[in-house]
């Protein structure tokens, strides 16, 4: 039996529901025991097969005499050994789950141990641990269409984390040093996130199916120069970052919040460090698949998909519109694709200019849309400290995909080429024509959001004009 379809047994113990069909089992299981009891015992005393008449004499006989009390009491005994036996082992099996329980928590610094939790509660107030079994098991339950209610024993129940505070103040910020960070802790962080939206709690995520999925996306991100997990982590970090200073988590619903989350995550996944240009170009499979319409970000979404198909990395196996939540995330996905670039903004700017409506869902996912977008060209937002390693591994990118269109006589992205282009400058043109613009739309909703982001800019772009001028010996 699982943990899961243990907790709901002690629970209907504890109302004091026991199912109708069982007691009868029982009562008839005891009657039977006791009639042939009662046939053995007037069957030694008579040497003969008696009528029920003749049985219930002899049984009044004996009890009269008190013939029969041995075997009656042997009898109860042997019950009541067995009773405890059960319970014995029922006990035993509990202590044994409570401790690896117990164990598991011990080893994870994140997880709050929720024996304790649930033991202060019990003490505190009265009846808050049958309440807290209810919400379990009320949790665990799909309700159909039709009103059936269907219990999912196999689900392991939502366990709480603790986000420390100091940490979460940082990842709110833009300045965040993603460079200190292992590949672990990248996890970690991302599953604070996810709890500090809401996002956990909302879609009854289990630890175990997060983490799996998180690991599971990990796995999937190529060891490329710039577009691998720490580049994912990066640009879910900004989209956690925009939600903080422009104050969305009051405005924006929890399936919108998640939604951007799971698409920052999965945004480039299984990247192979080659643009759409080289597989329109080549011809590859992957171009051909997808019509040579958004390659890339058709791909990374077909993947996440793929990830998701997996039970234990399920993350909407309890969201009710999981088919609603999950579209919208590859609606995010494709809107990275700079090719898209102009009818994004096109259509964010128009609801800004007739009145941006937080309860319109369109509104809604064209600013998840720009938050994305400009998370994935975030770089030159944050410290110069951490944003040179981030362009130096960009264009070395860059440097191999030239080599190769090179070598396979493919034409060459300019922009892409060592021998000729001038990174100052490169960087100077994209936030002059790409990041400014964006990130100013974005921050007229909330026009003090503009000291995080803008200002930060105009640093990045006054540093590679005067880098271009010495270049060139001006």
């Amino acid at each position: 039996m699982s943990t899961h379809a243990k907790t709901v047994t002690s629970s209907n113990d504890v109302n004091g529901d026991v199912d109708p069909s069982l007691d009868d089992n029982l009562s008839e299981t005891s009657s039977a025991r006791e009639e042939t009891e009662l046939d053995k015992g007037a069957s030694s005393e008579s040497g003969s097969i008696k009528s029920s008449e003749e049985t219930k004499e002899t049984f009044d006989e004996e009890t009269a005499s008190g013939g029969s009390d041995l075997s009656l009491q042997e009898e109860q005994n042997e019950m009541q050994s067995n009773e405890s036996t059960d319970i014995g082992n029922e006990f035993q099996e509990q202590n044994k789950t409570e401790r690896c329980t117990q164990k598991d928590s011990e080893n994870s610094p994140f997880i709050t141990n929720t024996s304790a939790i649930e033991s202060a509660l019990t003490s505190s107030q009265p009846g808050a641990k049958q309440l807290q079994k209810d919400e379990f098991i009320k949790n665990t339950k799909t309700v159909h269409d039709n009103g059936y209610i269907e219990e999912d024993v196999t689900m392991p129940s939502v366990e709480v984390i603790n986000c420390p505070k100091g940490i979460m103040r940082d990842l709110a910020e833009p300045y965040f040093d993603v460079w200190r960070l292992d590949r672990d802790s990248m996890i970690d962080h991302i599953e604070y996130m996810y709890h500090d939206l809401g996002v956990v709690r909302a879609w009854k995520i289990p630890r175990s199916t997060l983490r799996m999925f998180l690991l599971g996306v990990r796995e999937r991100y190529q060891d490329n120069p710039y577009h691998n997990f720490k580049h994912c982590f990066c640009v879910t970090q900004m989209a956690y970052s925009i939600i903080c200073k422009l104050r969305l988590r009051n405005k924006v619903s929890v399936d919108h919040l998640g939604a951007l989350l799971t698409a920052a995550v999965c945004h480039d996944v299984d990247h192979p460090g080659l643009n759409n240009s080289y597989h329109c170009h080549a011809r590859t499979p992957l171009a051909i698949l997808y019509n040579y319409k958004s390659i890339l970000e058709q791909h990374h979404f077909a993947v996440a998909c793929r990830i998701l198909s997996n039970k234990e990395q399920n993350i909407f196996r309890n969201v009710n519109n999981r088919d609603e939540v999950l579209t919208n995330v590859g609606d995010l996905i494709l809107a990275t694709d700079l090719a898209r670039h102009k009818d994004v903004m096109e259509t964010y700017r128009c609801n800004i200019d007739t009145g941006f409506d937080f309860k319109n869902n369109s509104h809604v996912l064209s600013l998840l849309k720009i938050i994305i977008k400009c998370a994935d060209v975030s770089n030159e937002v944050r410290p110069e400290t951490v944003a040179s390693p981030w362009v130096d591994r960009l264009f070395a990118e860059y440097s191999e995909q030239s080599a190769r269109e090179k070598r396979e006589r493919l034409p060459v992205t300019t922009y892409m080429d060592p021998d000729l282009v001038n990174v100052p400058e490169s960087q100077e043109g994209f936030i002059r024509g790409i990041m400014l613009p964006m990130y100013d739309e974005l921050c007229r909703l909330a026009t003090d959001a503009r000291a995080y982001f803008i200002s930060p800019l105009h640093e990045a772009l006054l540093r590679y004009e005067i880098q271009n001028m010495r270049e060139r010996g001006v």
